[in-house]
């Protein structure tokens, strides 16, 4: 059944050839990248894997690049995912060999550089910005929907029927507070959260779309958006995750500055609000953290103190790792500390110092390019995107502080980068009521 990988890579050429590469990802790739979890695919021995996600995108990026490449624009961010995969491959190569380094270097190819350059060059092509961000977000709520019998029964149905169809053993969810911690078809329950985050600012810039349109009809007395976000929120929920859920509350605080009548203000309020919350929640991190592990009393407080210690135990053999780290294959471990649950650690040891570097420089330029972007909108529904693209990177990034950078979460990050980098103004055409931005929020364009 692993080789039906081949039959989503010949009907991705098709939707290319037959239809666009805009159809080819928004009816392909990403109902395959949300639904099909990565670790199902065909392994060969001595090639990478290839997952349907990937199968659907090869093509698209083949696509791009032989149709498309003058249209190219070199950014900042090139030059750091340039760095960081390059530093990557030599990590490996100086540890485990060139074999090992290859396959490492393709599985980061496939999984980082194309979704950045599918980001970059389709997602803010004519109409497909609301295409992606819809079906996105239509997925999402069927997911968080489906997964209400996850959260209380504690069967993943998502993994049980591709375990079926696949023919592999099952998954078992983790249990926190008599619940099941909701993953559906993602590879945990930190990483569904995260994407639930990004999914529920999404339906909070569509119902802005819908109700500007007249288009936000009401059932059971809510409106068609609210039920969407209602939905969506749910399924965050369910993954009883801490993470994803305090970064959503953050990515929320960027993306409302959008809907404010006087931006300005707004911004300046929020900058505050995020530094005293910050402090607080630091303050009462150490604390929180400061206990004992085996003295703990519930599992939630000894996972806290479990990352912190990550951050003591593995200083040593940060330090010795120096610029390259040690690799993915052959990267040291703390006794009892295999799994390192911190993605800026995990790239440190694993990668180096080279690869920290670079890593928080993309996180950057995504905000950065995010914020500008809507700094020089004329249009309020393009300002309010992309304030919600900032505030999904931040709590993204927020995020990563309690999760390795794995399955899913890697291609999206490196897809959000791609597209912060290409945000534009859209035509307002179809739009019934103009919403220009305040101009008291001075967005005069800065960078050509």
């Amino acid at each position: 059944m692993e080789a039906t990988v081949f039959l989503v890579l010949f009907y991705s050429i098709y939707l290319i050839k037959k239809r666009s590469i805009a159809d080819a990802t928004v009816n392909l790739f990403l109902p395959l990248f949300l639904l099909i979890p990565s670790f199902y695919g065909l392994r060969l021995p001595h090639l990478p894997g290839l997952d349907f996600p990937s199968a659907a995108l090869i093509p698209i990026a083949v696509a791009l690049l032989l149709r498309h490449w003058r249209e190219w624009k070199f950014q900042r961010s090139d030059l750091w995912v340039a760095l960081f995969f390059a530093g990557s491959y030599y990590s490996e190569l100086a540890h485990s060999g060139a074999s090992n380094a290859g396959l490492v270097f393709a599985g980061n190819v496939i999984k980082g550089v194309l979704p950045y350059i599918l980001g970059k060059m389709v997602l803010e092509q004519e109409g497909v910005r609301e295409r992606i961000a819809r079906r996105y977000m239509h997925i999402a709520c069927f997911v968080a929907v489906v997964s209400i019998w996850e959260f209380r029964m504690g069967n993943d149905l998502f993994i049980t029927a591709e375990n079926f169809i696949f023919r592999t053993p099952g998954i078992g969810g983790q249990v926190r507070g008599g619940f099941v911690r909701v993953a559906g078809p993602f590879s945990g329950a930190i990483q569904a959260g995260t994407l639930f985050s990004i999914a529920w600012l999404f339906s909070m810039w569509l119902g802005m779309q819908d109700q500007s349109r007249g288009d936000d009809p009401k059932y059971w007395g809510l409106r068609r958006s609210t039920i969407r976000s209602l939905a969506i929120a749910g399924g965050l929920l369910m993954t009883l995750s801490r993470g994803p859920i305090i970064g959503t509350i953050l990515g929320y605080l960027v993306a409302r500055i959008g809907k404010a009548k006087k931006m300005g203000r707004t911004a300046v309020i929020t900058l505050v609000l995020i530094a005293i919350g910050g402090t607080i929640a630091y303050i009462k991190i150490q604390q929180y953290t400061s206990a004992d592990y085996w003295s703990a009393p519930t599992v939630e407080q000894q996972t806290a103190i479990y990352r912190r210690q990550l951050l003591d135990n593995y200083k040593p053999i940060v330090e010795k790792g120096g610029l390259f780290g040690y690799g993915v294959v052959d990267r040291p471990s703390v006794d009892g500390q295999f799994s390192i649950d911190n993605a800026y650690l995990f790239i440190q040891v694993t990668q180096g110092n080279l690869g920290l570097w670079t890593f928080v420089l993309m996180g950057m330029e995504a905000l950065l390019a995010a914020l500008l972007a809507a700094r020089r909108s004329a249009q309020r529904s393009d300002a309010y995107f992309a304030l919600c693209m900032a505030g999904g990177m931040a709590g993204f990034l927020l995020a990563l502080t309690s999760v390795w950078l794995g399955g899913s979460m890697f291609s999206l990050f490196f897809l959000m980068l791609g597209w912060s980098q290409s945000l534009r103004q859209t035509q307002t055409v179809g739009v019934l009521v103009p919403q220009p931005v305040n101009p008291r929020f001075s967005f005069r364009r800065v960078i050509a």
